[in-house]
């Protein structure tokens, strides 16, 4: 509708330039009439010309008013106006405080819902397109042979309906938990002291990855080699104990969370046995997760360039890599890889298979603790690990207890209904499936040729600013637009997904047991693990998409350099606001900021193939570090009034998002200048809005993160979350914008301007 409505005022004043243009010869002409035309016709001539020039005259008047304020009245752009204006705290100054100027209003109408920790702008979208999708999900007899229905479609429906029987569920009762246990290696019921134990550890934990896709102790993967990214390898890395290190290894500062855990585990235990000793089994699993967070390497040495992997034969593996002593075989890694893979076309080579070793320092200090700990304890631990990934899947009063204890973490008031797990559910499961329902009813086509175009000028717009940087090196600067230039874009849906016969033969091994939730539950995670586990002998897809369309995020993938941004977010206030700046200012900066995550701290390291390299002279690296280091100072600054002064934001962990948030701004409001300029359109306004479109912009992508959250939540995303929050996401970014402060006039020393600015894109 930007285009639409920008033609349409140019036409106006086209129109009103050639009437006066043919007035001027028409008046010419009847000037040489009237000199021998009879007087009662000269009059009614002039009267009839007199009439018309009026009417032009009061027509240029009044195009004339509406080319000079260039208003856009569309319905996209009224309601544009409408939200941003809502949005608004007009009483707070842009230049001391921007994100209150943009946010204000939307933070006092739109308190955190009882049902979750964290309200903004993508979670509202993500509401609607919930709503969009239950909607899908119940419409249509699947049990009509007759429809035109996809098999993949039909499996999807009935998943929803399934999993909305809660009669059913609950009728089971705790069977579907005793059998799963029993077929992992775990007993029934909670494990006690006993004299004789036989319980192989690695056994459950083997086969608690292959039937359940849950890592514990032990992160496997199969995944692009990330030196060779046309091949898949074995993965292995270390894996969380299940609640947060981070909360483990600070007792005192965090130890109502921790008294919480512990309760959680106390309370789920009971409610499932009536057995003693429940406070003791607690201990046990919370100690022992302390012990594994203790191991563990921290984010900030595994993030840091100097953080080494191993490429390892399987045999390799099993005596001990660069390891020689007999800890390492407390994990016999032969047994295991065996039992991974059992019942799959892939027969293992010990000698050749070769496994991509992340954090080989942590899996010899887990060889260790392993050794150390009693069986009775592991056993505890893996036990308490898998019921707790199952039981919310069967009774109601195991959810209830999952409700409670995030109510004490995150201060949730409310559960989420039903239908909201059931919708998620399928579209974890059956994604491709319900955006082929979504594609076909519920998105706008013509926004995913727009978009694309929009990512192709946010393209541009980055090349331009590599070619700019002064303290880039010649042939460091050649392939760093070698890898630009190579980036995959997807938006909006995979065009496959709409061929029937493609779709239904991806989900050919998904089946859904009518009425057997738990059952239909291991079907589906069996023949997704299976297919994981077989892509090891296959080339990697790499027109593959990271995530479904019915997703409300954008994506860069580093070992696939594509970026994707689904249908799910190509909406407003992201999206079809009709009005181009406010588009490139929030789902351009998006976009820009996917870019910019192929040249962050951690993209960086991979060239346009998606292989780990390095293709960057020393001198350039300096000059990046050093940049870097500015952006990590400067987040390292930034405290949320809500949790006080000793909660800083971590800006080490968040330099990636930081600096992408950084780096797609200025690409999107450069690409934004570049694209007014060639399609040589007018200075478009909003109604109600006395700002130019430069400034539409900028309140458009801050306006995009717009949110209230509970300080649970904010407390956890401080701790180890890898955004800054949203409040901080756009006072850094616009900080850090001589853009923003020019547009703004927001004088050098003001808030919004500071003296020294942070600049690496």
């Amino acid at each position: 509708m930007i285009n639409k409505c920008n033609k349409t005022l140019f036409q106006m004043t086209m129109n009103n330039s050639i009437g006066l243009n043919e007035c001027s010869s028409l008046n010419r002409k009847c000037e040489s009439r009237l000199q021998g035309a009879p007087l009662k016709t000269v009059l009614l001539t002039f009267l009839i010309v007199n009439v018309f020039l009026a009417i032009l005259a009061a027509s240029f008047l009044l195009f004339g008013s509406l080319y000079k304020t260039n208003l856009c009245l569309t319905p996209q752009c009224v309601n544009s106006a409408s939200r941003i204006l809502e949005a608004m705290d007009r009483s707070a100054d842009p230049c001391d405080d921007f994100y209150q100027f943009a946010c204000g209003g939307w933070i006092r109408s739109n308190p955190v819902p009882d049902w979750t920790a964290t309200w903004d702008r993508l979670a509202l979208i993500r509401e609607t397109l919930l709503q969009e999708m239950r909607q899908l999900l119940d419409s249509a007899d699947i049990t009509n042979k007759t429809n035109s229905l996809p098999d993949g479609v039909r499996k999807a429906k009935l998943l929803y309906r399934t999993c909305m029987n809660t009669d059913e569920v609950e009728s089971k009762g705790i069977a579907p938990i005793e059998n799963l246990l029993e077929r992992v290696g775990l007993s029934k019921n909670p494990p006690k002291v006993r004299e004789d134990s036989t319980f192989d550890w690695l056994y459950t934990v083997a086969r608690v990855r292959r039937l359940l896709g849950v890592n514990v102790l032990i992160g496997f993967n199969v995944a692009e080699d990330v030196r060779n990214s046309s091949l898949n390898k074995i993965v292995i890395e270390q894996v969380s104990p299940g609640f947060k290190e981070r909360y483990l290894l600070q007792p005192d500062k965090f130890s109502s969370e921790i008294k919480h855990y512990k309760n959680y585990i106390v309370s789920m235990v009971a409610t499932y046995t009536n057995r003693t000793m429940v406070q003791e089994f607690a201990e046990d699993v919370l100690n022992f997760s302390t012990e594994i967070a203790k191991v563990m390497t921290p984010t900030e040495q595994r993030r840091s360039p100097g953080h080494l992997f191993h490429e390892v034969t399987l045999m390799e593996l099993a005596k001990g890599p660069r390891i020689n002593d007999d800890t390492w075989k407390s994990i016999n890694w032969t047994k295991y890889m065996e039992l991974i893979f059992e019942d799959t076309a892939v027969k293992v080579n010990f000698k050749n298979d070769t496994a991509i070793v992340l954090d080989l320092p942590y899996l010899h200090r887990l060889s260790g603790l392993i050794k150390k700990t009693s069986d009775v304890t592991l056993e505890r631990f893996l036990w308490w690990s898998v019921f707790a990934s199952v039981a919310p899947l069967t009774l109601a009063k195991f959810r209830t207890l999952g409700f409670e204890f995030s109510q004490h973490l995150v201060g949730l008031q409310a559960r989420s209904p039903r239908w909201k797990v059931c919708t998620s559910t399928v579209n974890s499961n059956f994604g491709l499936a319900l955006s082929h329902l979504y594609i076909q009813n519920n998105f706008d086509k013509v926004y995913r040729a727009r978009a694309s175009e929009m990512l192709e000028d946010i393209r541009d717009a980055f090349e331009n600013a590599v070619e700019d940087l002064d303290w880039m090196d010649t042939a460091t600067r050649e392939k760093t637009l070698t890898k630009l230039h190579a980036i995959r874009a997807f938006v909006g849906y995979p065009s496959w997904i709409m061929n029937t016969t493609r779709l239904d033969m991806h989900y050919k091994k998904a089946n859904v047991i009518p009425g057997e939730l738990f059952l239909t539950y291991l079907n589906l995670t069996n023949a997704a693990i299976t297919r994981k586990l077989e892509s090891l002998r296959k080339v990697p897809d790499r027109n593959r998409w990271v995530a479904t369309p019915t997703t409300v995020n954008a994506f860069y993938s580093a070992s696939l350099n594509s970026v994707i941004f689904p249908a799910g977010i190509l909406k407003p206030p992201f999206y079809g606001n009709g009005m181009r700046a406010v588009d490139y200012g929030s789902i351009g900066a998006i976009m820009g900021h996917e870019i910019t995550h192929g040249f962050d701290d951690q993209g960086r390291r991979y060239d346009e193939h998606g292989n780990l390299k390095q293709w960057w002279s020393s001198t350039t690296l300096e000059h990046y570090h050093n940049r870097v280091k500015c952006i990590i100072e400067q987040y390292n600054n930034y405290t949320m009034p809500e949790l006080g002064s000793s909660y800083h934001v971590h800006g080490y962990n968040t330099q990636g998002e930081n600096i992408a948030d950084n780096g797609g701004l200025r690409a999107a409001f450069e690409a934004y200048k570049n694209r007014q300029y060639k399609s040589n359109s007018l200075d478009m306004r909003l109604p109600g809005l006395d700002m130019t479109s430069e400034q539409l912009f900028f309140l458009g992508f801050a306006q995009i993160w717009c949110g209230n959250t509970t300080l649970g939540a904010l407390k956890s995303k401080m701790i180890d979350g890898v955004h800054s929050p949203n409040r901080i996401r756009v006072l850094g970014t616009l900080k850090n914008s001589q853009e923003f402060s020019d547009v703004w006039q927001c004088s050098l020393g003001t808030p919004m301007n500071p003296k020294h600015k942070c600049i690496l894109w």
